[in-house]
């Protein structure tokens, strides 16, 4: 369900988004109070008897879509709400559809279920260099991959993609 008024249910979904992303993967409560308010950003949530138990938020570009933090309650993984979040995004959109993960490691055994989950939707992992920007004031990019929906992409496809994301999401003109 698309929330229409985000904001007032913020303190529940930054409980959520505060518990299941490192600090560098998340801005301060301000930061994300703010973009709550971007005409881009989009919130969607499943919910039961008023609980939010998992949201993807996301953002609704000129050129794209762009999936920035999807996060289920801890009692609520693996019961299928984030690929069904994702999936409703992708059936809404005719836009190309964008996200980020941490490099696939083999000492790091989730990031690559990560890369599996979003696989089993459709999404392909890409394999050029990227970084994403910092969220807040004093951290520094953090070395990311890029999936995209559907098919793969080349990091000279993704440009166009790129500068809408790194602008509206991060701020950062000009790379």
């Amino acid at each position: 369900m698309l929330l229409n008024t985000p904001e007032t249910r913020f303190e529940e979904i930054y409980r959520i988004y505060e518990g299941s992303f490192p600090d560098v993967e998340r801005r301060t409560r301000e930061g994300q109070k703010k973009v709550f308010g971007d005409p881009c950003y989009r919130i969607r949530v499943v919910e039961e008897e008023g609980e939010i138990l998992a949201f993807l938020g996301y953002w609704e570009l000129s050129a794209c879509v762009f999936l920035e933090h999807l996060a289920t309650t801890e009692k609520c993984r693996g019961k299928g709400y984030g690929k069904q979040l994702v999936e409703e995004v992708i059936g809404e959109s005719s836009k190309p559809v964008f996200l980020e993960i941490e490099p696939v490691t083999e000492e790091d055994p989730m990031t690559g279920r990560r890369a599996g989950f979003y696989e089993r939707i459709g999404f392909h992992l890409n394999f050029f260099y990227y970084e994403q920007m910092p969220l807040k004031a004093g951290d520094m990019p953090t070395p990311l991959q890029i999936m995209s929906y559907g098919k793969g992409v080349t990091e000279e496809e993704f440009k166009v993609y790129k500068e809408e994301i790194y602008e509206t999401v991060y701020g950062v003109k000009n790379i």
